[in-house]
Parts: structure tokens; C-alpha cells; sequence
């Protein structure tokens, strides 16, 4: 998830909607990592496609679950910041949610300064962190391929893929995404994750915002009450937290 919005962020990922759902490609960033890549060919194209939240629901009731997911990172520039935190929940019908946190070993002369204020990781966790490629690799096997949801999926999908590349990994093999933050405008409902909290009644920890696996646990209730207004009487339930 994006500590602030910017317009150098808007500038790199330029966002088109269609029938598909998401797309977008910033040549002079792919150029950029395409240097630096082991298998460059891989990103001459990034795609996502938008579940929509009926397919959502639909998903979620069949058992097939999908993978919640929140990164922290070390700024706002998808092609040369790195992820610090990674976390995930699966989620599914009926089980209890299983979870992967952890903490990257990134160099800390790298992370911007407003990017400490925002997370608060403390730099000797950072330090002692294990290496971005071991970390990455059991993320993905972690997520074992589902579809991955995320508040404003376009900037954490990209972060991901940009961070499993530099790592000499293969980007997520799932293209198809669930965007929290696109149902909520769809809905006419506040954009920002605590404000979307707040218009559901949920409490929130102010001083645990920004950390990945709380920001998850805070989506994941967000998604639970959402899908319960939208969803037919006879498929309602309840997450188990």
C-alpha cells in the first residue's frame, strides 16, 4: 500500500479502464528495469485483470479463496524502491485465515525519509532481515497462485513484480486481481483505507497503520462488511479473525 499519493505515482503507472479491467505500460520505466533485468523479455507487458466484485463473492463462497496482500516500502518509485514488509492473508470460506509477514533486508541508505516516518520499521529489523529473493519466494509460495486483493492493487501489484524481478524471480503468475479501493469508488464510498474503516465502524490502531499485516487484518474486515451489504441474504457470513 502507498504511504502517500503523489503525482510522481500517477505518472508512472498510467491506469486505463476497459471491459478487461486494468492495464497500463510506462515504457521509460520498463526500458529502465529491462536493463537491469535477468529475463527482460518478461516485461515488455504488465497486465491485470480486475475481478469484479460479484466474481469476488462468487469466489469467496465456492471455496476458492484468494490472497489478501499489503506492502511497506522504501518509497514511491515502483521500478527502484523496494518492499521493506510484505504480508498476506488466505482467505477462505470457512477456514481460518492463514498469514506470512515478514520483514526485507533492503539497504537502508535507500529508504526515503518519509517513508520511515510513515512505517516506523525500526532500522536493526531491517538490518537482520533475511535477503528480498528468500523472502519473495515463500511469499509466492505462500499464495500458491490465488488471485491477490489489495487497497489500490494497481501500486502494490507493480512494487511486487518490480521487487520478484530485481530479485531474479518471475513475476506473480496470476494476472487476475481484486482492488478493494476500485469496489469502493464503484460505491460511491471514502477511497483512503482508515476512512473506509471509519465509514464501516471499525476501530483502528492510528500508531499500527502502515504496517503490512495489520493493514491486511484492517482490509480484510473492510472486504467482510462490504461483500455483507452487497451480497444476497442467503450468502452472508462471518470472518473469522
Amino acid at each position: 500500500m502507498p504511504p502517500v499519493r503523489s503525482p510522481e505515482l500517477t505518472r508512472m503507472a498510467q491506469q486505463r479502464i476497459d471491459s478487461n479491467g486494468f492495464e497500463w505500460i510506462d515504457t521509460h520505466q520498463f526500458a529502465s528495469i529491462r536493463n537491469q533485468a535477468i529475463n527482460s523479455q518478461l516485461l515488455t507487458k504488465i497486465k491485470m485483470q480486475l475481478i469484479s466484485f460479484q466474481d469476488l463473492v462468487r469466489r469467496y463462497h465456492s471455496g476458492e479463496g484468494f490472497v489478501l496482500f499489503d506492502t511497506e516500502t522504501s518509497g514511491l518509485n515502483t521500478f527502484h524502491d523496494d518492499i521493506i514488509e510484505i504480508a498476506g492473508v488466505i482467505w477462505k470460506k470457512g477456514k481460518m485465515p492463514e498469514r506470512f509477514q515478514e520483514i526485507i533486508k533492503v539497504n537502508i541508505n535507500k529508504i526515503n525519509e518519509g517513508a520511515w516516518e510513515i512505517h516506523k520499521i525500526p532500522q536493526e529489523t531491517i538490518e537482520n532481515a533475511r535477503e528480498p529473493s528468500d523472502v519473495l519466494s515463500d511469499f509466492i509460495k505462500f499464495c500458491g497462485g490465488r488471485p491477490l486483493l489489495a487497497h489500490n492493487i494497481r501500486f502494490d501489484f507493480d512494487f511486487l513484480n518490480s521487487n520478484l524481478i530485481r530479485a531474479g524471480l518471475k513475476p506473480y503468475s496470476n494476472d487476475q486481481v481484486a482492488c478493494s479501493l476500485a469496489y469502493a469508488k464503484e460505491q460511491n464510498m471514502p477511497g483512503r483505507l482508515s476512512d473506509l474503516a471509519a465509514h464501516y465502524q471499525i476501530d483502528i490502531q492510528q500508531g499500527n497503520l502502515h504496517r503490512a499485516l495489520y493493514d491486511v487484518q484492517v482490509l480484510m474486515e473492510i472486504m467482510n462488511r462490504m461483500m455483507k451489504e452487497h451480497e444476497p441474504a442467503e450468502m452472508q457470513y462471518s470472518l473469522i479473525l
